[in-house]
């Protein structure tokens, strides 16, 4: 929960007890990101080009092993 008093973006959202919803998680990393450009160290560490090539791999290998019926191995696709 980002109403945590120890979350990084506790001061931008609502009181402890109430409910944010899954469009917050996008603002808060836009909020980051621009942090980041700004030249400010973001509250979380943001996900990098590596991250998303690693994320991927994983993806191609489901859809693989979807079609095909076998284990496939997403280190195997790098």
């Amino acid at each position: 929960m980002c109403t945590d008093a120890a979350h990084p973006w506790v001061g931008a959202y609502w009181p402890a007890a109430h409910l944010i919803g899954y469009e917050h998680g996008f603002v808060s990393m836009a909020a980051d990101m621009a942090r980041s450009l700004a030249g400010e160290k973001p509250a979380l560490p943001l996900p990098d080009f590596e991250d998303a090539f690693r994320t991927q791999c994983v993806l191609e290998a489901a859809l693989r092993s979807a079609r095909s019926g076998a284990w496939v191995r997403p280190d195997t696709l790098a």
